[in-house]
């Protein structure tokens, strides 16, 4: 009886340890961060003025993360991992695609409601950079690289910062892209909005100065 209640315990302190090593990911990663923009929104309820002055510096960043995780996984990694579980298969389908395809379209549908700025780069490729630098210390010290393109000891160290100057470039261009779509998009929603604020003003002339009409 008492072995078999260290057992279990055992056990679920391993699957515990199990689930917070996943998190070294950045799959993992950024799936969490979307859970936390999601909590974020569902408490200030999605319109709060808030939210939106954060939108643009942290849905934006999230948005490309994301979209990374799934790009990255659909290119390249997903000859490598395959799951065989009926668990696994689901896990993997929903942090490798869904979740990435169903926050890319939430971000469509909301992208007019703030306008995003080019500096924002600078802030949103701080998480990528920290999480490189962490891959490669958790490699040498620890002896795990989490993904083949970042193991500096098997690929060597010209093909590493060959494929670190790749990833800097594919998420500048990605946040870059992700700027310029926004913009269009809100200058397209204010030019739409201009004959309704000038029939407002209108109005509101023609209450204060009954004389002008």
């Amino acid at each position: 009886m008492f072995v078999r209640t260290a057992q279990t315990q055992v056990d679920a302190l391993s699957g515990f340890l199990a689930g917070i090593r996943s998190y070294r990911y950045y799959t993992m990663q950024t799936n969490f961060l979307v859970a936390i923009w999601l909590t974020l929104a569902v408490i200030f309820n999605f319109n709060s003025d808030r939210l939106k002055k954060v939108e643009g510096a942290l849905k934006g960043g999230i948005t490309i993360y994301i979209t990374i995780t799934f790009l990255g996984y659909a290119i390249m990694l997903s000859s490598l991992y395959n799951p065989t579980t009926p668990y696994g298969i689901f896990t993997n389908l929903v942090i490798h695609y869904l979740v990435p395809i169903a926050f890319l379209i939430d971000w469509i549908f909301t992208l007019k409601n703030v306008k995003y700025k080019f500096p924002y780069l600078a802030f949103w490729i701080i998480y990528p950079i920290l999480y490189i630098i962490w891959s490669v210390i958790n490699g040498k010290f620890f002896g795990s690289y989490l993904y083949p393109f970042l193991d500096i000891d098997a690929i060597g160290l010209g093909y590493y910062f060959l494929a670190l100057g790749v990833l800097v470039v594919v998420f500048l261009m990605l946040g870059s892209l992700l700027i310029l779509v926004n913009r269009l998009a809100y200058r397209s929603a204010e030019i739409a909005q201009e004959p309704k604020i000038f029939a407002e003003k209108e109005q509101e002339t023609s209450r204060v100065n009954p004389k002008l009409k």
